[in-house]
Order: structure tokens, then sequence, then C-alpha cells
């Protein structure tokens, strides 16, 4: 729910008549989410909403889509975002200061290409961490190109390419930090692999934030990450297969194989699944796992990882095969998959039991 015009997505919203989103509201009200994160939805990306994400809760998600029963978000987060926001500096090396290629994160406008959080359960506001003006340059032994961004350039390039948030949701009297992020696409650039080493070096923020880095400051200056004890929730199209694609492994395997990551779900018996994308055919081959797919390129890019102390019960990724009922949510009137009639990427989830308090 992304255009590169500011306020188009406030102007699509305004009325219920956009059929993708209805097709994307009917998928959202299938799975019934208690927690939802939705990535590439346009807000003005100083941490307020204009209006876009109220409208489709309203004019969508509360109203019946295709057959499913409407459903209710009453919290929603719109975190500050690095895209759009143009850099005093030239990044790009091109000589001009202009967008998407010179934003801290790339971007046409301040807010493209965000992230939203929707709750059924309290936020707790107050208590939300962000890294997103954590310097790149400050992560030891980062991946930064060597001689391709300038000094006056490193000295304003973030990090995160959106913003990496943990936002605490009270569920029965339980915290669950939800650790979310949207790291570049580690394609999109030259030989210096610009894009490649800030995707990796995203995912490195990540774990460091599980781990507790010693350098870590938050931007309210509080020190380290996630403690010990914290129940927490990985989120986030990662833009990042372990096996396949153009990314660098390293920092994703890391992840996934964490201690503190609940393994039957990053890698094991309970790793999110369809029926669908077994069948699905992208453009370039990929190898096995077709069933563990989430974009239509045949990779492995989106993720809910929770913390090993969390119960799981099930998972899935919403990517229906040509015999359910619901594939229609996914084609367009000639069967087709497209990504501009639903979106490229499918919807994961995963069921969490919770200890009764």
């Amino acid at each position: 729910m992304s255009e590169p015009v500011s306020g188009q997505i406030l102007k699509q919203t305004a009325n219920a008549e956009n059929k993708r989103f209805s097709k994307l509201a009917a998928i959202i009200q299938s799975v019934r989410s208690d927690v939802l994160l939705l990535c590439e939805f346009d807000h003005p990306g100083d941490g307020g909403d204009d209006g876009a994400v109220a409208n489709f809760r309203r004019h969508y998600l509360a109203v019946p889509q295709h057959g499913q029963d409407e459903i209710d978000y009453p919290y929603q987060y719109c975190p500050p975002s690095n895209t759009g926001l143009l850099s005093p500096f030239d990044l790009n090396g091109d000589g001009v200061i202009s967008l998407p290629e010179d934003g801290v994160g790339f971007g046409e406008h301040h807010g493209h290409f965000s992230f939203v959080i929707l709750s059924r359960y309290p936020i707790q506001v107050d208590q939300i961490r962000s890294w997103q003006h954590l310097l790149w340059r400050d992560m030891p032994a980062h991946c930064m190109p060597e001689g391709f961004y300038s000094e006056q350039a490193q000295s304003v390039l973030r990090l995160s390419s959106k913003n990496h948030v943990v936002v605490p949701i009270e569920v029965n009297n339980q915290v669950i930090h939800l650790l979310c992020c949207h790291p570049t696409p580690p394609v999109f650039d030259g030989e210096e692999k610009r894009n490649a080493c800030r995707n990796h070096d995203e995912l490195r923020l990540v774990t460091d934030i599980i781990n507790n880095a010693d350098y870590l400051v938050d931007d309210n200056g509080k020190n380290g990450g996630l403690s010990k004890g914290d129940s927490f929730v990985v989120l986030g199209d990662l833009n990042a297969d372990s096996a396949d694609g153009d990314g660098i492994k390293g920092a994703i395997q890391s992840l996934i194989y964490h201690s503190r990551i609940n393994r039957s779900v990053s890698s094991g018996t309970l790793t999110p699944k369809s029926l669908g994308g077994r069948f699905h055919r992208p453009w370039q081959p990929r190898s096995g796992r077709s069933n563990e797919w989430t974009h239509l390129s045949g990779l492995r890019l989106d993720y809910v990882l929770p913390s090993v102390d969390l119960s799981v019960k099930q998972t899935g990724v919403f990517w229906p095969d040509k015999k359910d009922p619901l594939r229609h949510l996914i084609t367009n009137e000639k069967g087709k998959e497209r990504a501009q009639d639903g979106s490229d990427h499918r919807l994961v989830w995963v069921d969490l039991q919770l200890c009764s308090q």
C-alpha cells in the first residue's frame, strides 16, 4: 500500500472502492491475527497517521470482505521512518542531492514504504524503543562498503532503512515484545553491494538487540537491547532467504539459528508452510523448500520468529492452492498471481499459546 506520490494511499483508502485493498483485508480477516505487521504502508514518516491507516481499518477491515467477517484492531502504531528523509549530503555519489536515492532510507517521500503495527491488545506506547537514528558506521565490524560513501555521507547515514523498533504489547497480564523491522532488499546496487551490505547489517542489528549488545543506544539514549527474561517475537519482511537469493546469507542464518529463537518455527517442524507456494513456478527456479516460500520470486523473505520460551501451536503461510475457495484472493480474474492484483508477498502467521497468569 505504497505510492510514489505522498498522500495517495490516504486518498485511495478514503472510500471502500479499492478492489485490491478489499482482497488484502479479506486475507487479514481470514487469518484473524491478534497482532499484525503491515509492511510498505505509506504514512507521514514522523510517527503519526495521516488517516490512511485509520481509513483502512474503518473502510476495509471493519467491513466484511469476500465473505469474511469484519475484524477490529483498536490499537495501532506507525513507527517513524527513515524512508524518503532527504539526506543533507550526496549518498549515491552522483553529484545531486535528490530522492529517492539520497533518502536516508530509499523513498520518494518521507514515510514511503513504511510499516505499521495493528493489535487487538494494548500497546505500551510509553515503553516503545527504537533505533532509527543509529548511524551505520557506529555498528562494530560493520559491512559498509569501503570508499563508497564520503565522510559527510557517513556522518548522517543511518543503519536502519526504515526503523528497528521493540514494541511491548500486554496480553492477559503478560508482556510480549514485538521486534519489528523491514531491511532494505539486497539488490538494486552496484559492484560495491551497498544494499546487500546494509541488509546484512540491518539483520545483524536484530540479532544484536536480542543479544543486548553493549554498543547499542536507542533513540532515547537508553543502552542495550532486550533483557534475557524478555519474551519476544521478531516480525518483518527481512528481504533475506537463508539458502537462495542475492543476499549475504550469514546474518539471516545467525538470526534464525539463534539460541533464543524458537527453532521449530525458524527451521524446524513448525516452519510456516503453504500448499499454494509448493505449486508456484517463479520466473527463476530456486532450490527446494517451495512450500516455505513467502514471495512470488520463490524465496522465503517474511518471518514471524518467536522467542524460545513461547509455546508454538500452529503456523502457516496464506498461499491457497488452486482447489482452495480463497484462491481468488491472491489472483486476478484470469487466475494469475500478480503483485499488482494483491501483493508480491504472502502473509505469514504463527499461533502462540501463552501461559496463564
